[in-house]
């Protein structure tokens, strides 16, 4: 099996960094002078992007990507014998544009469940309670608020009225909830962004809850419980790549796009210049500024980028030496913790049955920010979650110290969905942006990247219908 350069695994002997995984793949021998569009980006927009581009509509495409393999935020390691999944885990049948995919290549068959992502039944009474209340203003419940979830934008939308409060604004609010039973909904609706309540929107939490099915169960169910075995989520993007018929180019950085009449030219960090009637950026919005966009994009899109999406949390996968039944943990974001929840996700594998417990920790935001740092893992891990496990090794993938991601998948602050998300789906003369940072429906999922790319699609060829000179025209 073929090995990254990314990743990275701690045991007590031994650092490595560049873990194996199927997502590695090898570009084009050579490429042409100039293309129909360029494709920025390997995740699953760009994937989408391209193989639609060129199977449906027999476009001439190049896929450009800094890193060695497909996938993007989202890809499979094999570590220590298991597939572990360093970013984008969890699907569900409904996730409409990812299951539709999956069911496309026969892997919705592939789903399995982690051990234990949900809170006891104890805590779901009481999390239900407050969610209903918290979800409920001005006699608006969540389906009043927000009453088409996958197109927030279409009109009437009142959630845009609330859009200024933080989670913990609206909780504070709410002056006849016991505190406990505050800080307890608060710990869960954390793990939506790895951040304090504070720092979270409230309508990106009633977002989550309402594409939830109005409930916390649903929100559990949707967002944490299955995933895919026999290659994992890296099977799924091999699988659309497999259908991918342009040209492509890995370990290529983008450092500038430049547009006028006559198409887009794309700087690489090399100093290499590609040519195209046409772009498709996939670049995570915390990223963007790293680019140079002539003429320079909208003030709006702009504010958007510099304001960047919140979420710059640590996932470390721990094998733990013990074999444990299936558990689950959160922290109020107030205690000290490092860690905003944990749980265990399987036991390990042996030919002589489950050995050991592989569980996954979510740092908070500004925590933990050094993957080789065991020491300060390994205590936080002991302080924070449970002192009584003995940790025998961790994988991760670093994503806030990815120059390419800089941030694991969008949450969005107060103020930020009615201000920025049209203005981040806008296309900019020849460019066409798609990334699951700014979904309509599932934001920072892969669900929500597949939604995108096949708007990308539709807004790329709607492009070659018009006049493409009027479309340089409105720069």
């Amino acid at each position: 099996m073929p090995r990254s350069k990314e990743g990275f695994l701690w045991t007590p002997t031994q650092e490595t960094e560049g873990l194996q995984t199927d997502a590695v793949q090898q570009g084009s021998r050579s490429i042409e002078d100039h293309y129909d569009v360029i494709v920025i980006g390997a995740g699953f927009a760009g994937l989408i992007a391209a193989r639609d581009l060129t199977q449906k509509h027999g476009l001439r495409v190049l896929l450009v990507d800094a890193r060695d393999r497909i996938g993007g935020r989202t890809w499979t390691a094999k570590v220590l014998g298991e597939e572990i999944e360093m970013g984008g885990t969890w699907v569900h049948w409904n996730q409409p544009h990812l299951y539709a995919e999956l069911h496309r290549y026969g892997l919705h068959r592939n789903l399995k469940t982690s051990a234990e992502l949900v809170p006891a039944d104890k805590y779901v009474t009481v999390l239900e309670s407050v969610a209903q209340r918290f979800f409920s203003i001005d006699g608006l419940d969540s389906r009043s608020l927000m009453p088409y979830p996958h197109d927030p934008l279409r009109q009437p939308s009142p959630w845009q009225a609330y859009d200024h409060l933080s989670v913990k604004d609206r909780l504070n609010q709410l002056h006849d909830i016991p505190q406990w039973e505050k800080e307890l909904f608060e710990s869960n609706i954390n793990t939506f962004g790895s951040a304090p309540g504070k720092d979270i929107g409230f309508v990106e939490a009633l977002r989550w809850f309402t594409l939830g099915g109005h409930s916390m169960a649903g929100v559990f169910e949707l967002a944490g419980i299955f995933k895919l075995g026999k290659g994992g989520m890296t099977s799924f993007a091999r699988a659309v790549w497999s259908e991918f018929t342009g040209d492509s180019l890995f370990n290529t950085p983008i450092s500038g796009i430049r547009q006028g009449t006559a198409g887009v030219e794309v700087k690489t960090s090399h100093g290499q210049t590609l040519r195209a009637k046409l772009a498709v950026s996939t670049i995570p919005l915390n990223c963007l500024n790293d680019v140079q966009f002539s003429p320079p994009l909208s003030p709006l899109r702009q504010a958007a980028i510099a304001e960047g999406h919140i979420n710059s949390g640590a996932k470390i996968h721990f094998k733990l030496r013990e074999t444990l039944p299936g558990w689950f943990w959160t922290s109020n974001g107030y205690n000290g913790s490092d860690f905003v929840f944990a749980f265990s996700d399987h036991n390990g594998n042996q030919p002589s049955g489950p050995s050991g417990t592989w569980c996954i920790g979510f740092g908070y935001n500004g925590c933990l920010t050094d993957e080789k740092d065991s020491r300060s893992i390994l205590k936080a891990f002991n302080q924070d979650i449970n002192p009584h496990h003995t940790v025998e090794a961790y994988a991760t993938h670093y994503w806030i110290n990815d120059p390419y991601a800089k941030g694991v998948w969008a949450c969005w602050g107060p103020k930020s969905t009615s201000k920025y998300l049209k203005a981040l789906q806008e296309s900019h003369g020849r460019i066409v942006f798609a990334s699951a940072d700014w979904a309509a429906g599932w934001r920072g999922f892969v669900d929500g990247a597949i939604e995108r790319g096949q708007v990308a699609v539709q807004d790329i060829m709607q492009l070659l219908k018009n006049d493409l000179s009027d479309a340089s025209a409105k720069l």
